[in-house]
């Protein structure tokens, strides 16, 4: 499996809950969470592919995102995966958004539900639910790590 460079949008509302897609796999027993957003593109920067993505998936519309982190995620589920996550935090234009409890998504063919995800609720050692990618717990509960770095986002295009 090649490195997949990814685009993924923190949407907070009430500071404590972000908006994750729900990935439920009937050969697993841990429902998956994940922000927003998707796969850059050849020759798209990841603030255009995460706007774009947003548009896509949830048909919505967010203001300017802000690079906050950079992941680099190596994982294992069926085979090895590598994939270096540019993490944006991001807010809807149209705040009547905020109020709703769900959201359906579409990625490619496939629909999906989004939902506001208490930011708590990973944090608890239940096996039965995972936010990913790995490392953004940690990064949205702002426990040190030896493995953060500061970085300056220089765009080309």
């Amino acid at each position: 499996m090649p490195i997949r460079a990814v685009a993924l949008a923190i949407i907070r509302r009430n500071k404590d809950q972000i908006l994750v897609q729900e990935i439920i796999s009937p050969d697993c027993s841990t429902t998956f969470y994940r922000p927003i957003g998707g796969t850059i593109e050849v020759g798209e920067n990841s603030q255009v592919t995460l706007v774009r993505e947003i548009k896509e998936e949830l048909n919505q519309e967010v203001e300017e995102p802000n690079l906050v982190a950079v992941i680099e995620n190596i994982f294992k589920v069926e085979e090895i995966g590598h994939e270096i996550d540019f993490i944006y935090e991001a807010e809807f234009k149209d705040r009547t958004l905020y109020n709703r409890e769900e959201f359906e998504g579409i990625e490619g063919k496939e629909l999906f539900k989004a939902i506001w995800k208490p930011i708590n609720d990973f944090v608890k050692t239940e096996e039965s639910i995972k936010l990913v990618p790995d490392g953004l717990l940690e990064f949205l509960t702002r426990k040190e790590s030896k493995d953060q770095r500061i970085v300056t986002h220089i765009k080309t295009i």
